[in-house]
């Protein structure tokens, strides 16, 4: 990944592609490189952000080692919310902001998906650069610009900035619970189904499509699914490729600068659950679990519109979609088989059906109906009501 950082340059797709990240570093007792990015890059006083989890898992190490350092530190704890969660909402901005003085020159993000999600945001309003300390490999967006917030109770995702630079150490994934790694491959897995719905966009949209970006996501989960007896075994392989797959993927969104490439019905689909578990005030489930049976449910359904595909009167189509339905076929026949999705998710342990996380069989029922609406970009869930 080392060969993308810094990098500006024109792309076959026609755009400029940046990668403004300088450093990427995944190692056992990465910690003590964050302290030395630190003094090299001369930020003499920092602002530490995590929840009382991250906190005592990398968070308070970190702080004595800059401490002792000469760094000043300053530290946000982020609070649970009413359902006993950290979530990326107005309250925990908020909180931030107030938490981060004035004369602090950089944010450190110490955390999974959450943490980064409220950090990027404020980076990216308060001008101030931020650091990614991870603590679980549980996500796809660490090296993103988007930041998924929870606003008046609805999730959009908000252009921020990506990180100066991201620190892994593989000691603390290691120790993270199964359920994030889980978690985290739940993610990967998304990126057969949001890849194919940027296929079907640039097909029957003619949609900005970019060949390098898309060929780094499927590089990015074929790299976890390679590894996925390592991954389940949490060896630091198997975890250094679950971490490289999470960042590349990452790294492909960055490249075209929104999340096309690694978001789609699979993400509609969990934001829409999301959203209803917050309006029942009900704990959030993890981000990349509920993906990975999304992903399931994705590529049912694509293989149930393959089918019936057989007996469709194109007359009764659309007429581009009619003449282009030879390419939705292949682009379909390109996704892995429900049931291999769903063994290599239950290979790490995680949820493979929506009653193993606790989603209802009705608000399943509407999410199929209703996701498409949750963004407004075309998916398998958008060619289902237009056949």
């Amino acid at each position: 990944m080392n060969e993308w950082l810094g990098k500006r340059f024109a792309c076959a797709c026609g755009q400029n592609h940046e990668i403004p990240i300088r450093r990427i570093v995944i190692e056992s007792n990465a910690l003590t490189d964050v302290v030395s990015y630190v003094k090299e890059t001369g930020y003499g006083e920092v602002t530490l952000v995590a929840d009382a989890n991250t906190y005592g898992v990398a968070g308070e190490k970190l702080r004595s080692l800059l401490e002792e350092n000469q760094v000043k530190v300053g530290v946000s704890l982020i609070r649970e919310n009413g359902m006993g969660g950290v979530a990326a909402d107005e309250e925990a901005i908020v909180q931030l902001m107030l938490d981060t003085s004035m004369t602090s020159k950089v944010l450190l993000a110490v955390g999974a998906g959450t943490i980064h999600d409220i950090v990027r945001f404020v980076s990216h309003r308060t001008g101030r650069p931020f650091l990614s300390v991870l603590t679980a490999p549980s996500v796809d967006g660490f090296a993103s610009v988007g930041a998924p917030l929870i606003v008046c109770g609805f999730k959009q995702t908000i252009p921020c900035s990506s990180p100066e630079a991201i620190f892994a150490d593989l000691s603390i994934l290691a120790a993270a619970p199964q359920a994030m790694i889980a978690a985290g491959v739940g993610d990967m897995l998304g990126k057969h189904t949001s890849l194919a719905d940027w296929s079907l966009g640039c097909v029957l949209l003619d949609e900005h499509y970019c060949e390098l970006s898309a060929r780094l996501t499927l590089e990015a989960v074929e790299l976890c699914t390679a590894h996925l007896e390592e991954i389940a075994q949490r060896t630091e392989l198997g975890l250094r490729r679950l971490m490289e797959g999470l960042i590349l993927s990452g790294l492909s969104m960055l490249l075209v600068g929104h999340s096309r490439p690694a978001s789609g019905a699979e993400r509609h689909l969990s934001h829409y659950w999301e959203m209803v578990l917050l309006q029942q005030r009900r704990r959030a489930l993890l981000h990349g679990a509920k993906v990975g049976v999304a992903t399931v449910l994705m590529a049912e359904a694509i293989i149930a519109e393959n089918a019936s595909a057989m007996g469709v009167d194109a007359r009764a189509l659309q007429v581009r979609i009619a003449a282009r339905w030879g390419d939705v076929l292949d682009i379909a026949r390109g996704v892995p088989a429900p049931e291999q999705l769903a063994a290599w998710l239950a290979a790490v342990q995680g949820p493979v059906t929506p009653d193993q996380l606790g989603v209802e069989p009705a608000l399943v029922e509407a999410s199929l109906q209703d996701a498409l609406f949750v963004r407004n970009r075309f998916t398998i869930l958008r060619l289902q009501r237009l056949l």
